[in-house]
């Protein structure tokens, strides 16, 4: 479950309306009805917030977001690199739970699993720029 004072307009989350779940982005959040409207596809709907879940920050997912990985050793050095822009994801090899996130002179260090939205939120709060899909 997702908590809703971490969802932002443009995360991206799991939507899940009776058998069927779909990932879609966050159009606007209704603080007050505790529901949030998100678009998958052509399509936007108002769930409730019990029927949203996170979607696992994944290398594929960071594809997605427009990282790509790096082949640069310099960036290497501390295990495996996505880069996008001055933004750098790095995963030491000895610890695939970790990662660190490099912004210019910035640095933060994650030492557990991250949803793809704790991610867009970290990348905005880092840039304030709004990460979204590629």
């Amino acid at each position: 479950m997702i908590k809703l004072s971490e969802i932002k307009n443009g995360d991206i989350v799991n939507a899940r309306f009776e058998d069927l779940t779909n990932t879609g982005e966050v159009i606007q959040v209704d603080g007050a009805e505790k529901k949030v409207l998100v678009a998958h596809g052509d399509q936007q709907f108002w769930y409730d917030i019990d029927d949203l879940s996170p979607v696992p920050l994944t290398v594929n997912a960071l594809e997605t977001l427009g990282f790509t990985l790096s082949s640069d050793p310099a960036f290497n050095s501390y295990g495996v690199a996505y880069i996008r822009g001055p933004f750098i994801v790095r995963y030491p090899e000895k610890d695939k739970n970790s990662m660190l996130l490099t912004y210019r002179d910035e640095h933060r260090e994650i030492n557990n699993e991250i949803s793809v939205h704790q991610f867009q939120n970290h990348y905005q709060s880092m840039t304030n720029m709004h990460l979204g899909l590629s």
